[in-house]
């Protein structure tokens, strides 16, 4: 799926524009995950599976996306550099295509400055323009307050908890919290 791109601007002034990467961009949006992964524990993956992408399954990725009418990836780019991502899944049988899954990924330097909200606010607008999607759901590990206060401000609420379901590499065992919100 490919949307026309959002220009918004950041707190501080600057410009900002959220669009659909392009495979090209491999690099420079593999780069950007790696800092996001590097800077946080809060992400599905260590910065050493990370270091194991290669451009060519970047390349790939970004163009399934790209060729899925089920599926948005979204970048973040400031001055010309790729800032964070973030996409939606949908579901695609019968039982549970009212459903949506997201994922976000910024770097450090650059929360706090109104670009998750900007990614929330686009990927619940394709959300309700799809027809039949009723919820969007996603997942955030204990102790990840800023995202939960973005989710929560964005209308998401904890539905469920998982105990134990993330293992950091130092042996910390984590909840996983699902969160939803209807639409």
């Amino acid at each position: 799926m490919v949307i026309e791109p959002i220009s918004f601007r950041l707190k501080g002034g600057q410009e900002a524009v959220l669009r659909c990467p392009t495979s090209g961009e491999a690099p420079a949006f593999l780069e950007s995950f790696r800092v996001c992964v590097g800077e946080t524990a809060f992400l599905n993956y260590t910065p050493e599976e990370v270091s194991g992408f290669t451009l060519e399954d970047e390349r790939r990725f970004i163009e399934g996306y790209g060729s899925s009418p089920d599926k948005l990836l979204l970048c973040c780019s400031v001055d010309g550099e790729i800032v964070g991502s973030c996409d939606i899944i949908f579901h695609t049988n019968l039982k549970a295509r009212h459903r949506g899954g997201i994922g976000i990924a910024i770097q450090r330097r650059f929360w706090g400055l109104g670009i998750g909200t900007a990614m929330f606010r686009a990927m619940i607008g394709v959300a309700r323009a799809r027809e039949g999607v009723t919820q969007l759901e996603l997942d955030f590990f204990e102790g990840n307050a800023r995202a939960r206060a973005l989710y929560e401000k964005m209308g998401f609420r904890i539905c469920a908890v998982l105990p134990d379901a993330i293992r950091l590499p130092d042996g910390t065992m984590l909840n996983e919290y699902m969160m939803v919100l209807k639409l």
